[in-house]
C-alpha cells in the first residue's frame, strides 16, 4: 500500500481530469491508459484493480491504493514525462510536470506501508523496505536459498545493533521468557499476565524461530527452495525485523 497523500491524489485526479466525465481520463484512450502501465510491467486490467469498477479513474484509484511506493512512483514519473513532452511542444498554461515529479520522488524515499492484498488464495505482503533492498539482489536472480539466509542474518544484524547481542535466545532467553531486553526492542517493559506482555513473548518466539531456522539452515548445503516457500520465510524474517525497527527508528 502507497503512502501517497490525498492532496497528491487530488492533484493527480487536477492533472488527469479523472473527476470529470465519468471517470474517464480525457487525455488517454484505452490503449494508452493500458500501455502506461503495461511499460512498468503492471495488467492494470486485472481484476485486483477493477473491484471499484473498471472506469480509467476506479482502476487508477485502486492501483494508488493498493500498489507499493516505488510501483506508484514509477507510473507518476512516467506520467510526468508524457506531461513535460506536451508541455514542451503546446502551450499549455499550467505546468504539471515539476510536480508530479515532486510526488514521485517523495514516494521513493518513504517507506509504503505494511499491508496485505488478498485475491482468491493468493495474498501480497510489503516486506520491510529496509529487508527488500538488502535482498532484491538475489530475488532478481531467483537464488532463494541466499535470500532466504540473508533475510536472517539481516535480522540478528538489527538485534545486535540495539541490544548488542545477536543470538535471540541470549536476548530472549530458551523459551521466550527473558525480559530483560524489552525496552530497548519494544519500548516498555509491561508485567507479566498483561496482554502487551504476552504479545511482546509472541514476538520473542518469532526471533527465536528465525534464530533455529537460520541455523539449520546455515549448516546445511546450498540448495534450491521453492519461491512460494522462500517468500513465506522471508516474510517471517519481514516481521521479526519490523517488530524491533519500528519503535526504534
Amino acid at each position: 500500500m502507497s503512502t501517497i497523500s490525498t492532496e497528491a491524489k487530488k492533484y493527480l485526479d487536477n492533472a488527469l481530469r479523472l473527476q470529470q466525465h465519468h471517470g474517464w481520463i480525457l487525455r488517454f484512450t484505452e490503449e494508452t491508459f493500458t500501455r502506461l502501465f503495461q511499460e512498468q510491467g503492471i495488467n492494470i486490467n486485472d481484476t485486483k484493480y477493477t473491484v471499484l469498477g473498471i472506469s480509467k479513474q476506479n482502476r487508477f484509484d485502486k492501483f494508488l491504493e493498493i500498489e507499493d511506493n516505488q510501483t506508484v512512483a514509477l507510473v507518476i514519473l512516467s506520467l510526468a514525462a508524457q506531461f513535460r513532452n506536451r508541455e514542451l511542444a503546446t502551450n499549455i498554461s499550467v505546468k504539471f510536470s515539476e510536480d508530479l515529479e515532486k510526488i514521485a520522488k517523495t514516494l521513493l524515499i518513504q517507506p509504503h506501508k505494511k499491508s496485505a492484498s488478498i485475491s482468491n488464495i493468493d495474498i501480497s505482503v510489503s516486506i520491510h523496505p529496509d529487508l527488500y533492498r538488502h535482498i532484491i539482489p538475489y530475488l532478481d536472480r531467483e537464488d532463494y536459498f541466499t535470500a532466504v539466509q540473508e533475510s536472517y542474518k539481516f535480522v540478528r544484524q538489527k538485534l545486535k545493533s540495539i541490544v548488542d547481542k545477536e543470538s535471540a535466545t541470549a536476548v530472549f532467553g530458551e523459551n521466550a521468557t527473558k525480559t530483560d531486553y524489552h525496552i530497548p526492542l519494544f519500548g516498555s517493559q509491561p508485567a507479566k499476565g498483561t496482554p502487551e506482555y504476552d504479545s511482546y513473548k509472541g514476538y520473542a518466539y518469532i526471533h527465536l524461530a528465525i534464530q533455529f531456522l537460520r541455523n539449520e539452515q546455515a549448516h546445511s548445503l546450498a540448495k534450491d527452495i521453492d519461491r512460494n516457500l522462500a517468500l513465506h520465510f522471508i516474510t517471517l524474517a519481514s516481521l521479526a525485523y519490523t517488530l524491533i525497527t519500528d519503535k526504534n527508528a
